[in-house]
């Protein structure tokens, strides 16, 4: 009767047991797999490039996933009839997770991380140049918003004396037009300021995290002289590019201002009314104004790219010559035997000689 009673009572245990680990959210196998993405996945016995192989996937084979350990991830191998699974470690980058949500992960919490969360350094490094760039581009164009705001608001909607115009009505629309350029022109350097500050934001925080990558590695400072060389070679182009529309730019407005007879300088004897002197003094003084801005842009843009154009140039005949000594065959060493002298001792003619034997 005891007998029976305890087998109960362990059957009873057994199927708590069974029962519990669901209920608590945990199973008890993982419905997750890795599949090797090519042929040869190494499966070693610890997460170490020195620890031994103990199988090799076909393209495509799948094991049970069990977990992670750094860049490993933790897999089962069917073992032998009769025998236990044994416990092995992938390369993540050797397979891929497949398969639902793993049963071992606890109910209502999110399922594991399938891979590295957090980016190496080569990644981070990259991404905070992009950040670093994006920032300056965002900089830039804020700050041309607000320049070109200003300067169409001072250019095209300038308002002169009211004897420029014919009569009071046409004065006043000019006044409107100017104060409704005003209005755009203030949202548009509200804009432009957020930009500048945004991109600036950006770009001092990715040179900060590009500083301090730089003195972890330094060799992430260096990149290869290919990758330096097609650098230098987009510098020089780009330029090249900014110097050619400077210089279109600010000859072109001069060129405009002194050679059309339509926006020079006005005679009073050319006019017949007083307002349409006026009118036109009004429109040199706006086109003098229009042709500061065109030379000033210009000018900027042409030193601009004639400190690239010659940076860049500068930096790809340096890799080019850097190049040329690489390809030059260096000159043959002899080897030398790394073991030191002999000590001899010998009798020659009556005499002991003592000395040391260098050996070649």
């Amino acid at each position: 009767m005891k007998l029976k009673h305890g087998l109960v009572g362990a059957g009873i245990m057994v199927l708590g047991v069974s029962l519990a680990a669901p209920a608590l959210g945990y199973g008890v196998a993982s419905a997750q797999q890795v599949r090797a993405l090519g042929s040869g996945a190494a499966v070693r016995l610890d997460p170490s490039d020195s620890s031994p192989v103990i199988a090799n996937l076909a393209a495509g084979a799948t094991l049970d996933w069990i977990g992670e350990s750094g860049p490993y991830h933790i897999v089962s191998i069917p073992g032998q009839p009769g025998e236990d699974d044994l416990i092995g470690y992938v390369l993540a980058a050797e397979v891929e997770i497949v398969g639902g949500v793993s049963a071992g992960v606890p109910a209502g919490m999110p399922p594991p991380a399938t891979g590295s969360v957090i980016p190496n350094i080569h990644a981070q490094y990259e991404r905070s140049k992009a950040r670093r760039s994006s920032g300056l581009k965002r900089s830039l164009w804020g700050g041309t918003l607000a320049i070109v705001a200003v300067a169409t608001t001072q250019i095209v909607f300038a308002v002169a004396d009211e004897d420029a115009y014919a009569d009071s009505a046409s004065h006043q629309a000019a006044v409107d037009r100017h104060s409704t350029a005003g209005t755009v022109r203030n949202a548009l350097m509200l804009s432009g300021a957020g930009l500048l500050a945004w991109g600036a934001a950006d770009y001092l925080l990715g040179s900060r995290d590009i500083e301090t990558m730089e003195a972890e590695l330094p060799t992430l400072a260096d990149p290869a002289l290919e990758v330096q060389y097609g650098d230098a070679s987009a510098r020089r182009g780009s330029g090249k590019r900014r110097f050619t529309w400077g210089a279109i730019m600010a000859g072109g407005s001069y060129a405009t201002v002194r050679w059309l007879p339509w926006l020079g300088a006005p005679e009073r004897a050319d006019y017949d009314t007083e307002w349409q002197y006026l009118s036109a003094v009004h429109r040199r003084d706006r086109t003098e104004t229009a042709n500061r801005w065109f030379i000033g842009v210009g000018s900027v843009l042409g030193v601009w790219g004639v400190l690239d154009w010659v940076l860049g140039s500068r930096k790809m005949s340096e890799i080019e010559a850097i190049s040329r000594v690489s390809a030059v065959p260096g000159l043959r060493r002899i080897p030398v035997a790394a073991t030191g002298p002999d000590l001899f001792v010998r009798r020659a003619l009556d005499r002991t000689e003592i000395g040391l034997a260098w050996s070649r």
